[in-house]
Parts: structure tokens; C-alpha cells; sequence
């Protein structure tokens, strides 16, 4: 969900949207397999640090945690990294 610059940022609804849209593509998940752990706005304002739970691989009682950094103003997915 990446877009053009704009002026209004982006809610923390639409920025969790993007990280899970962005980390069930890459893993392979399906959407409703990846949770919403937590979700914070930088203090500058301009990112959105999405944090997303999904099944670890093979133990369905684990869950693997990953962060999704979003730019706040377009909506692009700028790192993922392991939480924790």
C-alpha cells in the first residue's frame, strides 16, 4: 500500500494494514494467521513500528514476533526485524 506523498499521515489502522499485508506476503501467511501485537508512532512522527504475531513454523502454541517499520507519510515498508 505504498502511495504518493501526501499530507495527511497515516492512521495506525492503515499502517497495520500495510505491515500485515507486507508480512503475509513475504512469509506466506495468510492474514487472519498474523496478529497485531502492538503499534507505535516514532516521536518525530514519522514512522509507524508495527509489531505482528504469526505461527511459529511447525508449533502451532509458539508464535514469532517481527516488527514492520512503515513510513508514516507514504506507506512504504522501510525494515522488518526480529522482535525481541
Amino acid at each position: 500500500m505504498m502511495r504518493e506523498e501526501r499530507r495527511k499521515p497515516l492512521t495506525a489502522k492503515e499502517a497495520s494494514e500495510v505491515g500485515v499485508k507486507f508480512l503475509a506476503e513475504l512469509k506466506n501467511l495468510a492474514k487472519y494467521d498474523i496478529s497485531l501485537e502492538e503499534i507505535e508512532l516514532t516521536d518525530d512522527k514519522s514512522c509507524w513500528l508495527v509489531t505482528l504475531g504469526y505461527p511459529h513454523s511447525g508449533l502451532e502454541t509458539e508464535k514469532e514476533y517481527k516488527i514492520v517499520k512503515v513510513d508514516a507519510q507514504t506507506g512504504e515498508v522501510l525494515a522488518i526485524k526480529i522482535s525481541g
